[in-house]
């Protein structure tokens, strides 16, 4: 039995953070899922194609979208001859630049992106996602929220925010004004610090049914990251 791979965390290419070379808890449920498609899966925000390339190995057909073409091409060179048959790959920001056919994919996952889009933008994409998802289809969400340790500060401005019932109580202009941790250089100036409540609302505002929505710490965050456990929001939901 080969070594147990070690956990290492990539940084983009593209000043958005860091990809990890593992599957979180949220990616391992969206392969499971596409073991039994029929219709092609898309995963938003692919990067350097961890849950691409092992969504692949399922059978699935998978359509990798990212904002840095670069990180397509590495999942393309990463692709058996089998797996690139069945890899389309979309250049481009979501939602803006994706252009896909009503009830045409059977599932979608978005790890680690959300938390760059906008308010309007969260909407528009998931009003996106709703029409792309056929019957059956499901949403799979892991994104950041603002139980993190750099961002420590910030968390009782969002909580006096939701409290007074802010429709986007997480974000967050300028991160220079709430943390100093010595790697804010690698994302951008402006991000949108997630909650399970915040997104289930969005969520089922856009048609799906949310499943599940809860916050946890996923298992390869890293330690400089802990806050109390509540480091990430977890979104499952189902276009009925």
């Amino acid at each position: 039995m080969p070594p147990p791979l070690r956990h290492r965390r990539i940084p983009t290419h593209n000043q958005t953070g860091w990809a990890s070379n593992q599957l979180n808890e949220i990616s391992e449920r969206f392969v499971a899922h596409c073991r039994s498609v029929a219709l092609p899966v898309l995963d938003i925000g692919a990067a350097f194609g961890i849950a691409t390339l092992a969504a692949l190995e399922t059978g699935a057909t998978v359509i990798a979208n990212d904002l840095e073409a670069s990180h397509l091409s590495h999942i393309a060179h990463s692709a058996t001859p089998d797996q690139a048959r069945r890899l389309i790959l979309i250049p481009g920001r979501f939602p803006r630049h994706l252009k896909l056919a009503e009830s045409s994919l059977s599932a979608v996952h978005a790890s680690n992106v959300l938390h760059f889009l906008t308010g309007p933008q969260l909407e528009q994409g998931f009003a996106s996602i709703a029409h792309w998802l056929g019957p059956g289809g499901r949403l799979f969400i892991q994104a950041s929220t603002p139980w993190q340790q750099p961002f420590k500060d910030f968390v009782p401005v969002f909580q006096s925010r939701r409290k007074e019932g802010a429709e986007w109580p997480g974000w967050l202009e300028d991160t220079k004004e709430y943390s100093t941790h010595r790697k804010l250089g690698q994302i951008p100036q402006s991000i949108h610090l997630l909650d399970d409540i915040t997104l289930r609302k969005k969520v089922e505002a856009a048609g799906l049914q949310v499943d599940e929505a809860y916050l946890y710490r996923r298992r390869d965050l890293p330690a400089s990251l802990f806050l109390d456990g509540r480091e990430c929001a977890a979104i499952i939901a189902t276009k009925l």
